[in-house]
């Protein structure tokens, strides 16, 4: 028997399809997997054949992959397709397959968020059986509108011959699967197209978009069977869905029955304001327990020390199902009125209270609770995480700090030793429960928030972090997944001029990905229990990361791992006489040096720089790297601005050397040309090394970071029906968009940051669809605050995107309502609004002092994260003037 396989991919030159098989033949048990090299037919099909030989049942899986002359391989979406044939029932099948890109807007539709707003259907048919049929039509198409079916329509007889009342409606075999088996003329060449029927009316409503679909003639009797598998019904913009959401961290909602910060609780009445006026989707930040230092430092939400334990700050104490005293009421009420009465997050004061009241609760309870089924049950499903985070969380209290290489004995993560404190008889299983028990709390009260949003028809989506605290759980129980000599963050920019270094390890990829990213994937795992979409961090990170080593201190001094690096032989190709000092070593001259620490006498600065040569200097082993130079300067007050003079003279580089590479391989600074010591190039040479700054950032790497995109990415999207979407800002290499676009990623598009050279602002109306437009984002100022901080930038956006010919001094309420009303109707899937900016449209809600609604500031490092909102949410509800005025923008967008 002859498997014929086609499959509709336009390629480019630089391309080829592959077909990936497993064959299973009943009568003998056996797997056999293959993979062949198909060809090129024409424009817009490959195909190849597979012969087969023996009698009775066989099964096969297939499924087709696309390789690049980079090296690069992606498989097409969704598991291998599986076929059945009798192999003495025929001689030829054509199987006429279009290829499954993730990036097709059916499959975002089967993905959470719209699980939990649309309703789903339950009743699926089993394909009825047509006896002389010859061909079997599969469409996969989610999100049909409510009361119709999509159907068959074309130019045959046997497809109604383009009538609309003699259309083919087409039955649901499995979930979004839609399915016909027909009778068709095969020595014909037929058109069709797919339609949506509705069964009341016995009639076609509407047809796809787009030219007829093809099915070639076919020599009669020479392939007896036909199945065609369609992806991608080609729908109208118009009726696609779109819609509007909130964004707002958990901390940072207030309501009067929260405890000086936002819980898992007041999610739920934030989702009935939000229902009330026609949002979709609830977007946070990461929830994870930061516990650290137990200061103000741990309210960074991206420095979690557990990436599966939820923050004990987010418990509500009230919605505990124990008895407790009334002195234990009384308490809670009275630090409920101080906390509540505070106007932003204190964040210790807080931890304080939770910590010390809910002990309280476990203490007396303790019995009834480890005893209770439910604590069994979480302890053993969670338990993987679980204990080992709560061990962390008992020796971190016990040894005064998170740095477990100061922890003696439990320096280095033992399984073992770690289970043998939950034995009930051991002094320690008190203290290792208490942390279980408040998880085993904080999730039952996070699923009962969700379920809540649920009910309403929202989505929540949340924010997964690029990388893992360098003194958390992960770090100390499996450090080999990670790069622990190096620090992630970020190259600079226009609100980063010096870069940022979050502190985080680095992934070790090759590692993760020997066991299938099964890490990533229990993350993934666990961010679904609670979320319908997530927002991945700096997705850049999984094509490249900002890497700084650990000597070093700004981002600045960082580089991208992995990238091509420059070679010194391409130096001398290019005619630049290489020196390593000149180049590689902080260049440092009398101006230099008084340009970074003042007007001083330079004799002053020897205990910090001696001299080498004729107006040449060089900064003495004590202060070297900005490490040494923070270090020494650790118990100083008195010396800031030294201080960082000496750390911008550690910076006076241009190439950084490859570790390992023996002064053979280079990456060049970022921003280099700002650089005094390049400013101190010869004119030429400065014009040559600038050519290969702008080879090294934004020709070489694209084919190799594509490669890297394909090869981390894809396991992420398989790993959970989640939404996903791209935090894609900042330095975005040519290949992101096009990764991003197959593998079904939303991208991000912010007014501000526009990512075309040379434009200022992006207009909201030239988004994808698979996408999420903002305003703003937790790391900029609201539109507000922007607004009066550069009164030509803001003049500027009046002008060109609201098309003012004057600019007022601050956002008015209408002005802000335009902005809001230009993103509701934009193309994008998602238009997603900082609660802030959507405040912004009310003169009497907005907050009176626009800097206080600030969440962060990136290029201060560590920021305090304690933003609140300066309303309750039971006056949010009660504010019917905006929600009203809210609604109506929302309602008019179709949103």
């Amino acid at each position: 028997m002859k498997i014929i396989f086609r499959v509709n991919y336009q390629t480019s030159t630089e391309q080829s399809l592959w077909l990936r098989y497993s064959t299973v033949l009943d009568a003998v048990g056996v797997r056999f997997d293959h993979v062949v090299p198909m060809h090129w037919l024409n424009a817009q099909q490959w195909e190849t054949q597979v012969t087969l030989c023996g009698t009775g049942c066989f099964r096969m899986e297939y499924h087709y992959q696309l390789r690049q002359k980079n090296g690069a391989v992606l498989d097409e979406w969704l598991a291998p397709s599986g076929i059945e044939v009798d192999l003495a029932a025929q001689d030829a099948l054509l199987l006429q397959d279009t290829w499954r890109s993730a990036g097709t807007v059916d499959y975002a539709f089967e993905t959470n968020p719209f699980l939990a707003m649309q309703p789903q259907r339950e009743f699926f048919h089993e394909l009825g059986a047509v006896p002389e049929a010859n061909h079997r039509f599969t469409l996969r198409m989610a999100a049909v509108p409510q009361g119709l079916v999509p159907c068959l329509i074309g130019s045959v007889s046997e497809l109604g011959d383009w009538g609309w009342h003699s259309a083919v409606p087409l039955e649901e075999t499995a979930r979004n699967v839609w399915q016909k088996n027909l009778y068709l003329p095969a020595e014909w060449h037929i058109e069709y197209k797919y339609g949506l029927y509705d069964p009341a009316l016995n009639c076609v409503v509407s047809l796809e978009l787009g030219e007829n679909r093809q099915l070639p003639a076919r020599v009669a009797g020479e392939v007896q069977q036909t199945w065609v598998s369609d992806e991608c019904y080609r729908r109208e913009a118009a009726s696609l869905f779109h819609g509007a959401g909130v964004a707002v961290p958990v901390f940072s909602l207030r309501s009067e029955k929260s405890l000086g910060v936002g819980d898992f609780a007041d999610l739920k009445p934030l989702a009935d304001w939000a229902q009330g006026v026609g949002l979709k989707l609830i977007q946070i930040l990461p929830i994870n327990d930061t516990t650290s230092a137990y200061d103000w430092t741990d309210s960074y939400p991206y420095s979690a020390v557990s990436v599966f334990a939820l923050h004990p700050l987010y418990l509500r104490l009230d919605d505990l199902k124990y008895a407790m005293p009334a002195s234990f009421k009384l308490e809670l009420y009275a630090e409920r009125e101080r906390l509540n009465a505070l106007p932003e997050v204190d964040y210790v004061a807080v931890m304080k209270v939770k910590r010390r009241l809910s002990r309280q609760v476990f203490d007396k309870n303790r019995g009834w609770i480890l005893a209770s089924a439910a604590f069994k049950s979480f302890l053993e499903a969670q338990g993987e995480w679980l204990i080992p985070y709560a061990v962390f969380c008992v020796k971190r209290d016990e040894m005064g700090t998170a740095d477990f290489t100061k922890w003696g004995e439990w320096a280095v993560y033992d399984r073992e030793q770690a289970l043998a404190l939950t034995d009930p008889h051991h002094p320690a299983w008190p203290d290792v429960a208490y942390h279980c028990w408040l998880q085993s709390e904080l999730d039952l009260q996070l699923t009962e928030a969700v379920a809540h949003l649920h009910e309403r028809g929202l989505a929540l989506k949340g924010d997964l972090p690029i990388g893992i605290d360098r003194q958390s759980v992960e770090a100390w129980s499996a450090p080999h997944l990670f790069k622990m000599g190096a620090q992630a963050g970020a190259p600079p920019d226009a609100f980063a001029v010096k870069g940022q270094n979050w502190g985080f390890p680095t992934y070790d990829w090759e590692v993760m990905q020997g066991d299938g990213f099964a890490w990533w994937r229990s993350r993934f795992g666990q961010l679904s229990r609670y979320f319908d979409a997530y927002r991945i961090d700096h997705i850049l990170g999984f094509f490249r990361i900002w890497q700084v080593p650990i000597e070093q201190v700004e981002g600045i001094m960082g580089y991208f791992d992995p990238a091509l690096p420059i070679t010194v032989d391409e130096f001398r190709e290019r005619g630049i006489p290489f020196d390593f000092n000149r180049f590689c070593q902080p260049y440092l001259t009398a101006e230099i040096l008084r340009a970074h620490l003042g007007e001083i006498d330079l004799a002053s600065l020897a205990p910090y720089v001696e001299q080498t040569g004729e107006n040449r200097y060089q900064l003495r082993e004590a202060v070297a790297t900005q490490r040494r130079i923070l270090e020494h300067f650790a118990s100083r007050t008195d010396a800031d601005s030294l201080k960082q003079g000496l750390l911008d003279c550690v910076s006076e580089v241009l190439f950084f050397e490859v570790p390992g590479s023996h002064g053979t391989q280079f990456h060049p600074r970022c921003s280099l040309q700002a650089t005094r010591s390049f400013q101190a190039l010869p004119l030429d040479i400065q014009a040559k090394v600038d050519a290969l700054y702008v080879d090294y950032f934004f020709r070489r790497q694209e084919d190799f970071w594509q490669a890297r995109g394909l090869e981390t990415l894809p396991a992420m999207r398989r790993a959970s029906s989640m939404l996903l979407c791209g935090e894609d800002l900042g330095m975005v290499p040519a290949c992101v968009p096009g990764v991003l676009r197959e593998l079904g990623i939303l991208s991000l598009e912010i007014q501000r940051m526009p990512k075309l050279a040379g434009v200022e602002f992006f207009d909201p109306a030239l988004a994808p669809y698979l996408s999420v437009v903002s305003p703003s984002t937790h790391d900029m100022a609201t539109l507000r605050s922007w607004w009066t901080e550069d009164s030509e930038v803001a003049a500027r956006f009046a002008s060109q995107m609201l098309g003012l010919s004057t600019h007022e001094p601050e956002l008015s309420p209408d002005l802000a309502a335009r902005i809001i009303w230009q993103h509701l109707h934009s193309p994008a899937m998602w238009a997603i609004f900082p609660l802030q900016d959507l405040w912004a449209m009310d003169e009497t809600l907005r907050n009176p002092q626009p800097e206080a609604e600030r969440i962060n500031v990136p290029a201060i490092m560590p920021y305090y994260w304690r933003y609140r909102m300066h309303v309750s949410l039971e006056t949010l509800a009660a504010e019917a003037g905006f929600n009203e005025k809210l609604a109506r923008l929302i309602q008019s967008s179709g949103r």
